[in-house]
């Protein structure tokens, strides 16, 4: 089932999500050792609680999308936290911070057009 854009917001929610996802397991699997950890099973471990609310997120549930941004909350908090303290990590760092970031506003603009 193709997922149906319900607005312009809707459409980043939906590609800046997905793309977390996927960054994850960039990040955690593909990555050489100084910038990522080339484990699958870690990144597999950051992967699977985004995929909790990823139904609803893909329908446009303004339920799914709270849950979805207090644990976008968590990401953001472990990609500054990673951005800050481990010099090799930062770009990727950066870029969930980055994702993150415009998810969330993603997710603000598409609640106040939705209310």
């Amino acid at each position: 089932m193709p997922v149906r854009f319900i607005s312009f917001n809707h459409a980043i929610i939906v590609c800046t999500y997905l793309s977390l996802l996927l960054w994850q397991l960039v990040w955690h699997t593909l990555l050489p050792a100084p910038t990522g950890a080339g484990l699958l099973w870690l990144g597999l471990l950051a992967a699977i609680p985004l995929l909790l609310p990823l139904k609803g997120i893909l329908n446009g549930s303004i339920r799914s999308m709270t849950w979805g941004g207090y644990l976008l909350m968590l990401y953001f908090v472990i990609a500054v936290m990673e951005a800050w303290s481990n010099a090799p990590q930062r770009f990727p760092a950066l870029t969930q911070t980055a994702l993150v970031i415009i998810c969330i506003y993603g997710m603000l603009a598409f609640s106040r057009e939705n209310r």
